[in-house]
C-alpha cells in the first residue's frame, strides 16, 4: 500500500473539483491519531474557522452507518432514524426527515411558554343542521351561519367511537360552541353526551331560554365523567347580544 503524505491537496482547475475514488466498497476514511478521534472539519471561505463531525471515542466501540435522509428537506424537520439494517455497533441506519410526535399522554407537571395554539373545527353551516359536536376534530367549535332553529347538540368523541370509551372516571373535558345569532328566538338549552341526557348545572342556576340577537352566542361545557357512561356538565352561555 502506498503512502502519500501532504498538507494540502488543491485543483488546477477554475472552480474544479477534487474528487476521491475508492474501489469497489472502499471508503474515504478520515482516521484518528494521538488519542484524538478521527474528525472532519468544513471551514469557512476565509479559513479561520469551521464545523467539525467526529467519530465516537475508541471506548464506545461503534462501527455503525448512518445513510442521509431519502426524504426531501423542508423547514421545522428533525433528523430520525427510519430504519436499520443489522444489529448493534455494525447496524446501518437510513435516517429521514420526520415530524416532531407530540405525546398522547401528558404524567405529572407540565411547563409551557411561548405561544399554545389550539385548532378551532369551523363550520360553514348551522348548529341546527351539524347537531353532532365530534371532539375529534377539536375542542373549539364555531358555526358561521345563524341558527334559526332551536336544537340540542350531541356532544361526542367521533362517527363511531363514544366520548365514554376515551374518557376514565375522573377526568374532565372543556367544550366551547360558538353559533352565530340574528335573532333571539332559536336557542340551546340542552347538551346530550354519546346521545344521553346527563346532569347538566348551568352557570347562573337555569337553562337560557332565548339566544342573542346579533354577534355570536359562546357556550362552554365543562364535562366530568362521573361513572361508566355517566356524566355532569356544568355549561355556562355568554352573549355578545
Amino acid at each position: 500500500m502506498s503512502k502519500v503524505i501532504v498538507d494540502e491537496i488543491q485543483t488546477d482547475t477554475t472552480n474544479g473539483n477534487v474528487r476521491v475514488i475508492p474501489n469497489g466498497t472502499g471508503v474515504l476514511e478520515v482516521k484518528g491519531a494521538g488519542g484524538d478521534d478521527g474528525t472532519l472539519q468544513l471551514n469557512c471561505s476565509a479559513q479561520s474557522h469551521g464545523v467539525k463531525l467526529k467519530s465516537p471515542a475508541h471506548s464506545a466501540g461503534q462501527s455503525y452507518t448512518m445513510i442521509l435522509p431519502d426524504n426531501q428537506i423542508a423547514q421545522d424537520k428533525f433528523l430520525k432514524v427510519k430504519s436499520i439494517t443489522g444489529s448493534g455497533a455494525t447496524a446501518v441506519g437510513q435516517l429521514e426527515y420526520a415530524d416532531v410526535a407530540l405525546p398522547s399522554t401528558l404524567t405529572g407537571a407540565a411547563n409551557l411558554s411561548g405561544l399554545l395554539r389550539e385548532q378551532v373545527k369551523i363550520v360553514a353551516g348551522k348548529l341546527d343542521t351539524n347537531s353532532y359536536i365530534y371532539l375529534e376534530d377539536g375542542m373549539v367549535h364555531y358555526y358561521t351561519t345563524a341558527e334559526t332553529t332551536s336544537i340540542t347538540p350531541n356532544i361526542t368523541y367521533s362517527s363511531s367511537t363514544t366520548l365514554d370509551s376515551v374518557m376514565s372516571v375522573g377526568e374532565t373535558v372543556s367544550v366551547t360552541v360558538i353559533t352565530t345569532r340574528s335573532s333571539a328566538t332559536p336557542h340551546t338549552s340542552t347538551f346530550l353526551v354519546d346521545n344521553n341526557t346527563v346532569t347538566t348545572h348551568w352557570v347562573g342556576g337555569s337553562a337560557p331560554t332565548d339566544g342573542g340577537t346579533s354577534g355570536v352566542d359562546i357556550f362552554t361545557n365543562t364535562i366530568i365523567k362521573t361513572g361508566s357512561a355517566t356524566f355532569i356538565n356544568i355549561a355556562n352561555l355568554v352573549k355578545t347580544s
